[in-house]
């Protein structure tokens, strides 16, 4: 790659807690000639903070990409500490092995890290957030400046309407609502693929298998992803090819940077509830002007399936 071609690439942070839908989404970013990732930084999610790393470090290798790997937060700002193995499987990516890493985490922190790479960017980073934002908001708690050298925030996370780890919240801002909160408040232009809308977009258990058709260095991978869907379609009784399965959701916030014309968005002002237990992790909009904030959510209404998926294939059959 020359220079000339380097400097046209939107560089790019992916902040994350991978497990299958992050892998999904980094794939899409590692594919793609549109972005330059510097860094990969993880956090506590869907397995602990030691099992995202090792997953960070491993997909690094598996997919050949030359970029930073920075651990992050390990626990939330405030709240308990929460996982989500039971959905991800005990090394979050439904069992499949990664590749030995070779190389290593960096030896600063992700929040200096990702300070360090967004202040040389000159106000042109992008950060993808995958997981709970702890990271980012103590990034942002840390250098007051950083806000400034952000360009936008793509993110998946919070909810419209109903939640996925609570009647009302989405996991990852349930898995740290306060640094959500710290986020919103702090002046960074934000895209929001909220969990109403992934649900939305769900594909068949037919497409799933389409798509990932697509893979050749990545099919065992696949193969995994797909061995461990269908056991969810299986204990509750559908029929796989016709079951509705969420992968519109990390996924989508890489597909929301990769193309966004393939997305209608509505913008709202947005914030987190932190405070009370029934609603903790809540993201609440403002519809209808009660709270008088200026609009700081893209939030994304629909997206044209046939272009999101495709850029999924085209990921999937870059790496050969």
């Amino acid at each position: 790659m020359n220079l000339e071609e380097n400097m046209s690439k939107i560089p790019v942070v992916i902040d994350c807690d991978p497990g299958i839908d992050d892998s999904i989404a980094i794939i899409m970013l590692a594919g793609s000639d549109k972005v330059d990732i510097k860094a990969i930084t993880t956090t506590h999610g869907n397995v602990g903070l030691e099992g995202t790393t090792k997953n960070a470090l491993g997909l690094r290798e598996y997919l050949g990409m030359d970029c930073l790997v920075a651990k992050g937060a390990a626990k939330p700002m405030i709240v308990p500490l929460k996982n989500a193995s039971e959905i991800h499987g005990a090394n979050g990516l439904a069992g499949f092995e990664l590749p030995q890493p070779q190389g290593t985490f960096e030896k600063d922190a992700a929040w200096d890290v990702m300070y360090d790479l967004a202040k040389k960017e000159n106000g042109e980073m992008v950060l993808v957030v995958l997981g709970p934002m702890t990271n980012v908001a103590l990034t942002i708690l840390k250098y007051p400046d950083f806000k400034n050298y952000v360009k936008r925030i793509y993110m998946m996370g919070g909810s419209r309407l109903y939640g996925n780890h609570s009647p009302t919240a989405e996991f990852n801002i349930w898995g740290d609502p306060h640094a959500c909160q710290v986020v919103l408040k702090s002046g960074i232009p934000v895209t929001m693929a909220d969990l109403y809308f992934t649900y939305s977009n769900s594909v068949t258990g037919a497409e799933m298998k389409e798509m990932y058709s697509h893979a050749k260095k990545l099919k065992p991978m696949m193969d995994a992803f797909i061995a461990h869907d269908m056991k969810f379609a299986e204990a509750v009784g559908a029929d796989f090819d016709n079951h509705k399965i969420t992968i519109c959701d990390s996924s989508a916030a890489a597909a929301l940077l990769l193309d966004g014309d393939c997305l209608v968005t509505e913008d709202y002002y947005v914030v987190c509830e932190t405070q009370s237990g029934e609603n903790e992790g809540q993201t609440v909009f403002d519809y209808k002007g009660h709270l008088k904030g200026e609009p700081n959510v893209q939030l994304c209404i629909s997206i044209d399936k046939e272009k999101y998926q495709g850029l999924i294939r085209d990921a999937l059959a870059h790496f050969e």
